[in-house]
């Protein structure tokens, strides 16, 4: 996973911690993200050394690291769903998601996690459509 990390996918104002003793620090998140940090931002969030635990096996600020499969596109989402039912859909999704998150979704400016593709399921089921919602392309993300 390490050699394949990507610091611009990092959300802005992330934590970062720089505590190299911690024996969690190769399996956490907010230290992979330390680690890879550049000079591209001069200030960043990061975990106040002072609170730190001594027993760093109970730490609060432990996050593991761990990849989601998340959806991309919704272009071509109802090509093959009846137009009566297509329509409902899209309804139903502007509803749930709000137009500007939906367009985000079409645009692919922004992934579709695995919640929300199971929300998306939900509806193809309720309208008795068998076949899975094909999204674009999918990709393996960190789980921030």
């Amino acid at each position: 996973m390490e050699d394949e990390f990507n610091y611009q996918a990092v959300p802005y104002g992330y934590t970062h911690c720089f505590n190299a003793c911690c024996p969690k620090g190769e399996k956490c998140l907010h230290r992979l993200v330390a680690v890879h940090s550049t000079n591209q931002y001069p200030t960043l969030s990061v975990v106040n050394p002072n609170c730190i635990p001594e027993d760093a096996k109970a730490c609060p600020f432990y996050k593991s690291i761990r990849k989601i499969r998340v959806a991309w596109g919704v272009r071509a989402l109802l090509d093959d769903v009846p137009l009566k039912d297509a329509v409902s859909i899209k309804d139903r999704l502007l509803q749930h998601f709000g137009r500007s998150l939906y367009y985000r979704f079409y645009r692919k400016e922004y992934s579709i996690d695995p919640e929300q593709q199971e929300f998306i399921r939900r509806l193809f089921r309720q309208k008795g459509i068998k076949k899975e919602p094909a999204f674009e392309y999918y990709t393996e993300e960190y789980k921030w």
